[in-house]
């Protein structure tokens, strides 16, 4: 059950939620459930109260959040109307298996038996005013029928939004599937593609599946005649470290007209964790190896950004290519950040990288 909040000092002393009604019904609906100030949740059924699972630490809500009550009484919030962000996740199902992937097989494997009228009643109930959209999973473009129907949906309700989608581009190859999805496509959407190398062998490793390579690349190219705006993603780990020059060589020879390339630390999480002896590459290191990488790609005209990267890191030149990606809530610093007169402007780690890698940090005094 989801819903959005209506008021935030409802007679100064409780939330107001409204869930599964209709955005116009949303401020005379009747409240579903109420949120003390001691966090306490309680939900109204026929007059009955009863407590609600709620923790949340030190974040604040606000008027335009939206939360869910999951089926075993926990409350979660899945839009912040302070961010102005929000993912829209279609499915955790997956046609590659990336050995690096945040989330783990038996995640991708599992059965969302009521996840899609969950995920329409969100979108619905989502201000049409969010500043930008990201639609991931999994592989969203796997579930053909609803992922088209949610593009058309997303389009006619979101007109203002900046919108991106993060695909591994083989179902793209398919150029009547493609058109499909360009009729329905948002204006100005970014198609983000994970390349992980220049040769078939080891991207064909990375996913674990066979012919990934071929089908990315069709996809690309695809999109690129049709002008639309590609992002390519490089994660970088062990597996492809030694081939990131090759890597954005073959980008330049092949993708001159890309929008842009993204060079990404890894998430330590799901696949990623489980497999992290044979995948990691601390931060200086990767920075080290990747510098050329990147200096070929500015040369030849393409924008560059290192995603996850701390600035401790990285070369002081190449600060402004190390944008602040990782989610708010998702941030960590480690505990001798504190003395780094650069914190402020720098994107931390993920909260799971923090935790399992320790990695390790030189603060810029």
């Amino acid at each position: 059950m989801v819903g959005r909040i209506v008021d935030w000092n409802f007679g100064e002393r409780l939330l107001r939620v409204v869930c599964g009604l209709p955005e116009k019904d949303l401020e005379t609906g009747i409240p579903i459930f109420w949120i003390t100030e001691e966090e306490t949740v309680f939900r109204d059924v026929d007059g009955s109260w009863y407590p609600l699972k709620w923790k949340y630490g030190d974040e604040e809500l606000q008027t335009g959040d939206v939360l869910t009550i999951g089926q075993d009484g926990k409350i979660s919030r899945n839009y912040s109307a302070d961010s102005g962000e929000v993912d829209i996740f279609v499915t955790n199902h997956c046609n590659s298996n990336c050995v690096m992937c945040p989330l783990s097989e038996t995640v991708r494997r599992q059965e969302q038996k009521y996840y899609l009228r969950w995920l329409w009643d969100f979108i619905c109930i989502l201000p049409d005013d969010v500043e930008y959209i990201n639609i991931t999973g999994g592989e969203p473009t796997l579930r053909k029928k609803d992922f088209l129907e949610i593009l058309e949906y997303l389009k006619g309700k979101f007109r203002y939004s900046g919108f991106q989608l993060l695909t591994n581009g083989r179902s793209l190859a398919d150029e009547m599937f493609l058109e499909q999805v360009l009729e329905r496509t948002p204006r100005g959407m970014r198609f983000a593609i994970p390349l992980h190398a220049s040769g078939e062998m080891v991207h064909d490793g990375i996913t674990q599946a066979k012919g990934s390579f071929r089908q990315t690349n069709r996809g690309i190219r695809n999109l690129l005649k049709q002008g639309q705006k590609v992002e390519i993603r490089v994660v970088i780990s062990r597996k492809n470290i030694a081939y990131l020059t090759e890597t954005a060589a073959y980008i330049v020879s092949n993708y001159p007209r890309v929008f842009c390339v993204n060079l990404i630390g890894m998430e330590m999480m799901g696949s990623a964790a489980v497999r992290r002896e044979e995948l990691w590459v601390d931060y200086p290191e990767v920075f080290k190896r990747a510098e050329a990488a990147v200096k070929i790609l500015i040369a030849h005209g393409i924008d560059v950004q290192l995603y996850n990267f701390p600035l401790c890191a990285v070369k002081k030149g190449y600060w402004p290519l190390a944008v602040k990606s990782i989610t708010d809530y998702k941030v960590r610093y480690m505990p001798a950040c504190d003395d780094c007169r650069v914190k402020e402007i720098c994107g931390g780690f993920f909260a799971s990288t923090k935790h399992l890698m320790k990695p390790e940090v030189k603060p810029v005094r």
